[in-house]
């Protein structure tokens, strides 16, 4: 008994620790926003926007997009337990750390990691007082392209944006 007791708590732990299964648990749920935007929508979006012309074969290299939002205190018991459970799963996949903002009550983390081949999940945490969103990008690119992206981000937003 005290066998099957260990077996199934390691079975739930292990199940609860991957974003798939954290965005699964939570899509659902009453107190959630959820957003999925998949190939098809991405490689559209793409081409509108002329992303398509620096890319091979005019595909989006990020093959889906998902949001998961909670609106709730940040000292409520859902955010708190939400937040660990994020936590864990940061940890269990082995998420590293790309940039990291926080001013007057807001924080932004920004977490990548490298599954596979050339295999990029990036996942995007921002967080107010109010509010927790999760924002996860899954799709082809090498981690020096995606660190790239980056700095071509900071670049623009260094000189005043797009239209200075």
């Amino acid at each position: 008994m005290l066998l099957f007791v260990a077996v199934l708590f390691m079975a739930v732990t292990g199940h609860a620790q991957t974003l798939q299964s954290l965005f699964d648990k939570y899509s659902e749920d009453e107190h959630f926003e959820y957003v999925s935007v998949g190939n098809g929508m991405m490689n559209m979006a793409s081409s509108m926007g002329g992303i398509a012309k620096s890319n091979k074969g005019g595909k989006s290299k990020m093959k889906s997009t998902k949001i998961l939002t909670l609106k709730a205190s940040s000292d409520s018991q859902i955010m708190k337990t939400f937040e660990k459970e994020l936590s864990q799963v940061l940890a269990a996949g082995k998420f590293e750390t790309a940039v990291e903002t926080r001013e007057r009550g807001e924080s932004v983390h920004i977490y990548y990691r490298v599954s596979g081949k050339d295999t990029i999940d990036q996942l995007i945490v921002s967080k107010t007082k109010k509010e927790l969103s999760l924002i996860w990008n899954s799709g082809k690119m090498t981690k020096e392209e995606m660190m790239n992206g980056f700095s071509s981000t900071d670049d623009m937003t260094s000189s005043g944006g797009e239209n200075s």
